[in-house]
């Protein structure tokens, strides 16, 4: 098979010569086969060659909503579980990671939900939410989108809260768009993902961090080569809890 490659698409010459002189933030969806292996030993590469530094930004914890999804445990329940799941990913890439050869760090989920700020910047954007339908409007559109999309992979859906489901959607979207506005502090002047972001993230940054910050945060997205298709979003430790919880279960009958 031929050796897994991978490019930026959409950027000009110009692009190139800024990005000598520039930091990454690269995000890392943990359980995303994108970020996974040959796919991100390319990426590993890519970075090596384009930037002057990057920084890692883990997107494990924030995973208890989507583990929540078809379950009926609260978020909270999924906190260790998805922390579990940045250790496993930094586990299995480490030998990736290590091939890092511009500066670098890698920074967890907690540290965000954390932040001084936060908390300041949630009340703000879900000001903002309530006050502007027009903004607002984008959080739906990308909660329905993926919803449609989740749905296709379940084998029964008669006993899916879709309600439920809508409500940890709209967290999971404004936790990551509060956190895309404290990304702010890290200077970085691209961010690097293999996928193009939702609506809500996009329409946070346009109207959020580029009036006030036009040189920061610009997406860049990255398109692989000589790959295969990716397969749906998985979490090995959320798995091995299901797994353990459906035994014991059975040895209580």
């Amino acid at each position: 098979m031929k050796e897994v490659k991978c490019n930026f698409k959409n950027i000009t010459n110009d692009d190139k010569v800024k990005f000598k002189n520039s930091d990454c933030l690269l995000l890392i969806s943990v359980g995303q086969e994108s970020h996974e292996g040959s796919r991100f030993s390319a990426t590993i590469d890519l970075i090596n060659t384009s930037f002057k530094s990057c920084i890692i930004s883990l997107y494990d914890s924030i995973q208890r909503h989507t583990m929540a999804l078809n379950s009926d445990k609260p978020p909270e329940f999924f906190h260790t579980i998805s922390v579990k799941e940045g250790d496993l990913w930094l586990e299995r890439n480490r030998r990736y990671i290590d091939n890092l050869s511009v500066p670098n760090k890698i920074l967890r989920w907690d540290m965000w939900l954390k932040h001084l700020s936060f908390g300041d910047q949630k009340i703000k954007l879900t000001s903002l939410l309530k006050n502007d339908p027009s903004y607002k409007s984008f959080f739906d559109i990308t909660i329905d989108k993926y919803l449609e999309r989740y749905c296709k992979h379940l084998t029964d859906i008669s006993n899916f809260d879709m309600d439920r489901a809508r409500k940890l959607c709209f967290d999971y979207v404004l936790e990551e768009c509060v956190v895309l506005c404290l990304w702010l502090e890290l200077n970085c002047q691209f961010e690097v993902y293999p996928n193009i972001h939702n609506d809500a993230i996009e329409e946070t940054r346009k109207r959020l961090i580029f009036p006030h910050h036009p040189d920061l945060l610009r997406a860049l997205t990255i398109r692989f080569r000589n790959s295969k298709q990716l397969k749906p979003q998985q979490f090995i430790s959320y798995e091995n809890a299901e797994k353990r919880t459906s035994t014991a279960e059975t040895m209580r009958e």
